[in-house]
């Protein structure tokens, strides 16, 4: 099966990473430059426009992260930009991501309520879902007021829904199935 762009891309720098042992550092480093990409997307046209010759976008890569990150991460920023890829940056830093989480034993877990989770209540779902599934869990709550009430838990290809809205719905769907 072929690989996908961003998948190619992001196992070049990973592999060096780890030969290296860099990995902590780059993937610090990239979260880092995403933020800054994802606040400028000019910048993000910039590097990707045919029209600038690729020296010049070297230049202002240089000029703008030199010193600042590793020279690993510069150059592949470099290529990025030299190849006309910068512009998937998200992506790649996704599967970056995907093999660093791989390699740490780390989980990302949405979870989803109508309010924020008091630091206990967030301690026992982590405590929990490590035990369920052998993991260093990491949580990425967000807020939808829609729920009403209850949690939505995703992780993998897994999903527990326990909330409100989704039992209302439930409920729903029963009744017009005895009054249809």
């Amino acid at each position: 099966m072929a690989e996908t762009l961003e998948k190619v891309y992001a196992s070049a720098p990973y592999e060096l990473c780890c030969e290296e042992d860099s990995l902590q550092n780059v993937y610090d480093e990239f979260i880092s430059v995403v933020e800054i990409f994802d606040a400028n997307e000019d910048f993000v046209k910039l590097l990707s426009s045919p029209l600038i010759d690729n020296v010049d976008k070297d230049d202002i890569l240089n000029k703008t992260f030199g010193g600042k990150i590793s020279d690993l991460f510069l150059n592949f920023l470099c290529l990025l930009s030299d190849k006309g890829r910068a512009e998937y940056y998200n992506g790649i830093f996704a599967e970056f991501k995907s093999m660093y989480n791989a390699k740490m034993n780390i989980l990302d877990v949405k979870v989803t309520t109508t309010e924020k989770m008091s630091e206990k209540i967030k301690q026992k779902l982590v405590e929990k879902l490590e035990k369920v599934t052998g993991k260093n869990v990491v949580i990425d709550e967000k807020i939808d007021k829609s729920l009403l009430g209850g949690i939505v838990v995703k992780y993998d290809n897994t999903e527990i829904d326990s909330s409100v809205k989704s039992k209302l719905d439930k409920l729903k769907r029963q009744i017009d199935s005895i009054i249809a």
